[in-house]
């Protein structure tokens, strides 16, 4: 019994033994493969697909990976070396991974050199602009870069591709810039911004503009900044990429807070915010931070001010831009030194001076060298306050030199790159979209014609074949002829309605016409305004988009106007009535006479009668001169949006520049418009004139008409009678146009005092 119980319990032992160690095998079986799953973790690129070293340890983000793999299958498919560049320049500009960017940017460069035609030169400009670029933002290596850029621009010029000459002109101006080399900056950017203005790069001279304007917001010329700015964000619009936009945003908030616009500037932060959060540009979203702290710190919101402060240095950590780093250490030292918190504002004056050094950015060097001695200040090491302070003063007065703001505002009017043109330019290009939309919409018209008349022919050989196998033939003959003649009399009958529905259409288009002759102006009104007086007045269509308008008050004014409204044709027609009926409202019935206030009451009107509020909507509206004469003191008070004024005295022209916006809905935040005051003398000629007659096409090339010739065209005539001038006006439009169409409405008005 013993011997029994002894082996039952031995059994049991044995049991519960196999049991654990087959529980230990499996737990070491699991430890095993996590082992060689971890080790396999370790991936082995294959270089002869991706070209280049991949380290074991790069992990690709999924959506990386897939974008460079289906890249790759499609250049490694290919033999032809355009193809192959072409796909290799698609990593070397859309990367966001810094070191795939920057080694396939350098395998382009190696590629690239191959071969010494010009499209494989193109490549190595490319190439060696952006090693610039990785050089400039990623190691802070002014230096290595602008010799980078260099090399670029030399390739560029050789096979004469401006765009990305340009480009590269930009990017060394920007170094001279942050060197505090400011005359060979602006040069290089007036360089530069002539060549985008040339190539049609919004991007470019977004750029330009936004490194123009932090040049006078620099030296304290905030109207300046303020203008350029908003150039700039006209042209980002364009340029339909967020992140430029946003860049804007926050140079038009940063100048807003100078100019203690503070809710302003609040406003375009939070814009540029969210766009750098929903992109993930971690960098820029720390920045506007920066700038929100500043913002509250004006209102005197404490809690604001380091809510943003700390939010800025805690987004820090998430890139490596040490410009920007520089910028939040510097603020977070003056937040430390409001708290009183010393340790802390040494230790981030400390870095941010030398992270200053490092890039040798000379305002970051300033600012940092200021917050050190503020530091050794409060901590009573004066004679180390007193060094820092020193340097401080001394970048500070080698940034702001006057020579340098002198040349600054004498470059100021190099820079304006002819504003109409651009405008003129802008408006034709919108015009040749219409006509493509018009020419595809003909061409759907075209195919789906084409597509009947196919199905019709296919029908006809099937009734054809039908007809030789069938017996009742004659039959099948007869009834077709009955079908075509019942169409034909369908057809007529449609024809009638049709030709009936196009009269009925034109004969209203003709009543539009003479209600709109009966709304402008009649000439006993513009007899009082001068008897020598011409309106050349040419409508494209029936009815036009162009209006005149004039008024004599009681107390010896004459107010008259020239306009020139959105679209021609009906819609044009409809904007004139309207724009005339509010100016009989404003100056006859409201009694206002200033020609600046005319204006802004009028634009006001506008946008509230065609409920513009902004967006992706069309920017209905117009341009406009407009003219006070006081007849008592024989002076005129001219404002304008978009269309000048020309005052003709004696053989010498003066133009009055009108404001470069429409009467409508421009940008978010209205501007007002300006005045000025002319004081006429006997003989003088006052001439107003819309866009129609430079923008004509004709003569031998087929060219625009232009307003220089137009210029000196009424300076030529100025001596004749002013109906001889109209007469003169009208035969040199119809030489010019022949046999092309006209392209807009055509309106001069010539006044002689």
């Amino acid at each position: 019994m013993f011997l029994l119980g002894y082996l039952a319990n031995f059994y049991k032992f044995v049991n519960m033994k196999r049991r654990g160690l087959i529980f230990f095998i499996c737990l070491v079986v699991t430890l095993f493969c996590k082992k060689l799953e971890a080790q396999n973790a370790k991936q082995k690129y294959d270089k002869s697909f991706y070209l280049i070293n991949i380290s074991p340890d790069f992990v690709f983000d999924p959506v990386v990976k897939h974008e460079v793999d289906s890249i790759l299958n499609l250049y490694h498919k290919t033999r032809n070396d355009t193809m192959r560049l072409y796909y290799l320049r698609l990593f070397s500009e859309g990367l966001e991974d810094p070191v795939l960017w920057t080694s396939y940017n350098k395998y382009l460069y190696d590629y690239s050199r191959t071969k010494n035609d010009s499209l494989h030169i193109f490549y190595t400009a490319s190439a060696l602009n952006n090693l610039g670029y990785e050089q400039q933002y990623i190691h802070n290596n002014l230096e290595s870069a602008k010799s980078y850029y260099l090399k670029a621009d030399t390739l560029f010029r050789t096979i004469h591709n401006y765009a990305g000459l340009g480009g590269v002109i930009n990017n060394i101006a920007y170094i001279y810039q942050h060197e505090g080399n400011l005359q060979e900056a602006i040069e290089l950017y007036i360089e530069a911004g002539k060549l985008f203005e040339k190539e049609n790069q919004p991007l470019g001279l977004t750029s330009i503009y936004i490194n123009l304007g932090d040049i006078y917001f620099q030296n304290d010329e905030l109207d300046n900044a303020d203008n350029f700015f908003k150039k700039a964000l006209f042209y980002s619009i364009k340029t339909k990429q967020e992140n430029v936009v946003a860049n804007v945003y926050n140079q038009l908030a940063v100048v807003a807070g100078r100019k203690n616009k503070v809710k302003v500037a609040i406003d375009y932060y939070k814009k540029a915010t969210a766009i750098y959060e929903k992109n993930k540009v971690y960098s820029r979203v720390s920045l506007m931070n920066i700038g929100l702290s500043n913002a509250y710190a004006q209102l005197k919101d404490t809690v604001q001010y380091v809510k943003y402060t700390t939010e800025a240095y805690r987004i820090s950590h998430l890139f490596t831009d040490l410009q920007i780093k520089t910028k939040v250490y510097n603020k977070l030292v003056s937040m430390y030194l409001l708290q009183k918190d010393l340790k802390n504002a040494a230790l981030f004056a400390d870095s941010a001076y030398k992270f200053a050094s490092q890039i040798n950015y000379p305002e970051l060097v300033s600012d940092a060298a200021y917050n050190l001695s503020q530091v050794f200040k409060q901590k009573g090491n004066y004679q180390m306050a007193f060094n820092y302070l020193a340097e401080y003063q001394r970048l500070n007065d080698s940034i702001h030199t006057n020579t340098i703001r002198n040349k600054i505002i004498k470059s100021q009017y190099q820079l304006e790159y002819n504003k109409k043109e651009l405008e003129l330019k802008a408006d034709q290009d919108k015009k040749d979209a219409i006509r493509r939309a018009e020419k595809k919409q003909q061409q759907l018209i075209l195919f789906i014609v084409s597509v009947g008349l196919f199905v019709i022919a296919v029908f006809g050989f099937i009734a054809f074949v039908n007809f030789r196998k069938t017996k009742k033939a004659n039959v099948i003959i007869e009834n077709q002829k009955l079908q075509v003649e019942l169409k034909n009399e369908e057809i007529t009958h449609q024809k009638e309605l049709v030709d009936e529905k196009q009269k009925e259409i034109i004969d209203s288009i003709n009543y539009a016409k003479r209600i709109q002759q009966a709304v402008l102006t009649g000439e006993d009104v513009w007899d009082k305004v001068s008897k020598e007086h011409f309106i050349l007045f040419k409508p494209k269509d029936i009815v036009s988009g162009d209006f005149y308008w004039a008024y004599n008050t009681p107390n010896n004014r004459s107010v008259f106007a020239l306009a020139d409204c959105t679209g021609h044709g009906v819609p044009g027609g409809f904007m004139s009535m309207l724009g005339n009926s509010f100016l009989n409202e404003i100056v006859i019935e409201n009694k206002l006479f200033k020609a600046d206030e005319i204006l802004n009451k009028l634009r006001a009107k506008i946008i509230q009668a065609l409920e513009q509020k902004g967006g992706t909507q069309q920017k209905d509206g117009m341009d406009i001169s407009l003219c006070v004469w006081n007849k008592i003191d024989n002076t005129l008070e001219f404002a304008g949006a978009n269309n000048p004024l020309w005052l003709l005295r004696g053989n010498e022209l003066h133009e009055y520049k009108a404001d470069k916006m429409p009467i409508g809905l421009y940008l978010e935040t209205e501007v007002p418009f300006s005045s000025v005051t002319i004081q006429l003398q006997k003989g003088d000629t006052i001439y107003l004139s819309t866009d129609g007659f430079a923008d004509q096409f004709g003569g031998p090339k087929g060219k625009k008409f232009k307003y220089k010739p137009l210029i000196e065209l009424l300076i030529r005539n100025s001596s004749q009678s002013m109906e001889a001038q109209k007469t003169s006006l009208e035969e040199a439009f119809t030489g010019w146009k022949h046999t092309l169409d006209q392209v807009d409405d055509v309106s001069v008005i010539g006044i002689r005092v």
